[in-house]
């Protein structure tokens, strides 16, 4: 069985809030063979960039099988700054994001959530790299996904039609660019 660790944005994440409803929208279409964690990560309305690396390492660490990880905004881009950091897992089948900050974009510029320069090398073997955004994403403007494309060449680039930064309805894209990394 493979394992998806779905690390969420930043904000509230009750019901109806945050990356609930496309956890809930995941939950309901993944294959049998697809095994969903979607862990809480620290002080999500306030969040500090190394608790949050803290906190996905150690769910990294305590997956047993192969696995993908999938990150909506503010996880997106903390799971490749835990990789950049830590190095890529033998397990790791690949990753996905959703709508990742590119914090060193104008207007974004967050040192503690920015990826390093060097970052481009340290995950140049990260080969299954899927990075998507929806065109109708009024938080992330569209040209993070170029960004991070020039930094990490090996990147896949997709813009969902219809799909707005909270992602809802980016389930079914979600389970197929995962599948897309599992068949690989």
């Amino acid at each position: 069985m493979i394992t998806v660790l779905f690390i969420h944005s930043a904000g509230p994440q009750g019901p109806g809030e945050g990356s609930s409803a496309l956890v809930g929208a995941l939950r309901a279409i993944l294959p049998p063979d697809l095994r969903l964690i979607a862990p809480l990560m620290p002080k999500p309305d306030a969040p500090e960039a190394e608790p949050w690396i803290a906190a996905v390492a150690g769910e990294i660490k305590a997956i047993p099988s192969d696995f993908v990880l999938v990150g909506h905004s503010l996880g997106g881009s903390t799971i490749l700054q835990v990789l950049t950091r830590f190095g890529l897992p033998d397990r790791l089948l690949g990753v996905l994001t959703l709508a990742a900050p590119f914090w060193s974009a104008e207007d974004w510029e967050i040192a503690e959530f920015a990826l390093p320069e060097d970052a481009g090398t340290r995950l140049q073997a990260l080969s299954n790299l899927v990075i998507l955004q929806g065109d109708r994403d009024e938080v992330v403007a569209k040209n993070h996904p170029a960004l991070y494309k020039a930094l990490l060449p090996q990147a896949r680039v997709s813009f969902l039609s219809g799909i707005d930064h909270e992602a809802a309805a980016a389930g079914p894209d979600l389970v197929a660019a995962i599948h897309s990394i599992t068949a690989a």
